[in-house]
């Protein structure tokens, strides 16, 4: 178990990055169109708010899809249908983006909060494999930024991602490559 844990995880480390220049936003509004469909039949209402010239980022388009739409995903999951899904893109300091995802749905326990990023711990029962937020923390590091969580059972949950606008070269530890690096512990 824990080979095949340490491959699932460092499949989202070894993953070449190819750097270009994208206008985050329109990442977001693309996960937005992939779920649209969801959304309207659930009649959830997503907002979307992006801070007025907010800089394009150096990033690898196809890394940072992914972390959208597991998070995003992950918020609709969360939420009942009519419910709302809050999404704001910002300028954090001059060299960072941040985009938060703010939902209204059932919340994260306390003492489930501190294993979200464990690989193979889902809260989804037989519909999550508990990959999707520790790749996703992988994914985030890889690129030299941060995934931060709020959340309180009953009351929603927020996940904010911070991302360079600027590519950095992010090199890892022996520690960080182990499960509990990536786990965020």
């Amino acid at each position: 178990c824990s080979t095949v844990t340490q491959s699932l995880l460092g499949f989202a480390k070894h993953i070449d990055i190819r750097f270009e220049t994208i206008p985050l936003d329109q990442v977001i509004k693309q996960v937005l169109v992939f779920l649209g469909k969801e959304s309207e039949y659930r009649r959830i209402k997503v907002n979307l708010v992006v801070q007025d010239n907010l800089s394009p980022i150096e990033s690898d388009v196809g890394q940072v899809e992914q972390v959208f739409l597991n998070i995003i995903n992950n918020a609709f999951d969360a939420v009942d249908d009519g419910g709302r899904i809050d999404i704001e893109l910002f300028a954090d300091g001059s060299d960072m983006v941040s985009v938060r995802v703010a939902d209204d749905g059932y919340g994260i326990s306390e003492e489930n909060l501190k294993h979200i990023f464990d690989p193979f711990f889902s809260t989804k029962g037989e519909k999550g494999s508990g990959l999707g937020l520790s790749i996703t923390y992988g994914i985030v590091q890889k690129l030299g930024g941060r995934l931060d969580v709020k959340s309180k059972k009953g009351e929603g949950s927020t996940f904010t991602v911070t991302l360079p606008v600027k590519k950095r070269e992010t090199s890892f530890s022996n520690e960080e490559k182990d499960i509990e690096g990536i786990a965020g512990r």
